[in-house]
């Protein structure tokens, strides 16, 4: 059997994992590669994008229904108001991402970077986690979780994911004050001694 090769040096960044056969698909290819960024209020209901660059896309207002969006690099697109219910959003990069007023319900965020990401008034019901990573993120009631904090959850919704954010922020809270109260007493005893020694040159 004659094997086919493959030159993995014409593959582009807009290429996607898989070779499309849906037309669509190809004519977003075609616009990525000609630099188009404005795409938004756009109906991509359940197609393959997987593997897709749409960093700095204007993809406000789009459908992406049940789509599979494996390993897409959302980077600083504009998602505002865009709806991803259903969606498959494994190992995607949604970094520094604006998602305000956003569906995420029913979808699947293992592995996914919400780093930068503005999720204030997203819908987050049924969503699936692990080791999804937050930080500098703002969470659906407008707070700004300014240290790093990873999710895991099969089913997690908003009240689920501020609990998730109290539990970790008392816990650091916790951590923090137990090492300044260490730093403190260790300042005391070298304090002491330092005044003994004083003390004594003085006698």
């Amino acid at each position: 059997m004659k094997t086919s090769e493959i030159n993995l040096e014409k593959v582009s960044v807009f290429d996607p994992l898989i070779v499309p056969e849906h037309p669509k698909v190809q004519q977003l290819i075609n616009d990525l590669k000609q630099g188009k960024r404005n795409l938004k209020d756009t109906d991509w209901a359940e197609l393959d994008l997987s593997g897709l660059d749409l960093s700095n896309t204007d993809l406000r207002d789009s459908n992406f229904f049940n789509c599979e969006l494996r390993c897409v690099n959302f980077t600083e697109a504009d998602l505002g108001s865009a709806n991803f219910k259903g969606a498959n959003l494994r190992t995607a990069n949604l970094a520094n991402t604006d998602l305000h007023n956003a569906n995420l319900s029913d979808t699947d965020l293992c592995h996914v970077s919400l780093e930068g990401a503005n999720l204030k008034d997203t819908k987050f019901q049924r969503v699936k986690c692990y080791r999804t990573l937050l930080r500098n993120t703002t969470l659906p009631d407008g707070t700004l979780v300014k240290f790093k904090m990873s999710l895991t959850g099969d089913s997690l919704c908003v009240d689920e994911l501020m609990n998730h954010y109290q539990k970790c922020y008392q816990r650091r809270k916790k951590i923090i004050g137990f090492g300044l109260f260490i730093l403190f007493c260790l300042g005391v005893e070298v304090l002491g001694h330092s005044l003994s020694l004083i003390f004594s040159l003085m006698g």
